[in-house]
């Protein structure tokens, strides 16, 4: 720490949960996606009037999904889907975006996990009714 970017002239804001930008016509809203093996604090980017998803590692189009998602992917939908995030477009960093019907196909049958109430005020995930 400090990280290489802040060296090179970077800004940096930081944030727990949830951040929102706007220019006053557009807006984009920034959500912490966890957990995560691969980093903590990644972030996703959310234009709900373009209904884009912006994200980097979480589901790489530019190679074949996986034959069973990985934690990453389900961390991603997780995410999406407790948020209530009307997605049309996964818009990744590495890669071409992709079609949500696409990513819920990789997902294959994790797609149709339901968040529940568990035990002491804890979230399950499992089939949807």
């Amino acid at each position: 720490m400090p990280p290489t970017e802040v060296s090179e002239g970077y800004n940096f804001e930081a944030f727990n949960e949830n951040y929102v930008i706007t220019d006053g016509s557009r807006i984009l809203n920034l959500y912490y996606v966890q957990p995560l093996r691969h980093a903590e604090g990644m972030a996703i980017g959310y234009l709900p009037a373009e209904k884009i998803v912006v994200q980097a590692n979480l589901f790489d189009t530019h190679e074949p999904p996986p034959a069973t998602p990985t934690p990453a992917m389900v961390s991603f939908y997780r995410t999406m889907r407790t948020l209530g995030l009307d997605v049309t477009t996964i818009a990744p960093v590495h890669g071409k975006p992709v079609s949500m019907s696409a990513f819920m196909a990789a997902m294959g049958a994790a797609a149709s996990e339901c968040p529940k109430p568990g035990p002491g005020g804890s979230v399950v995930w499992g089939q949807c009714p």
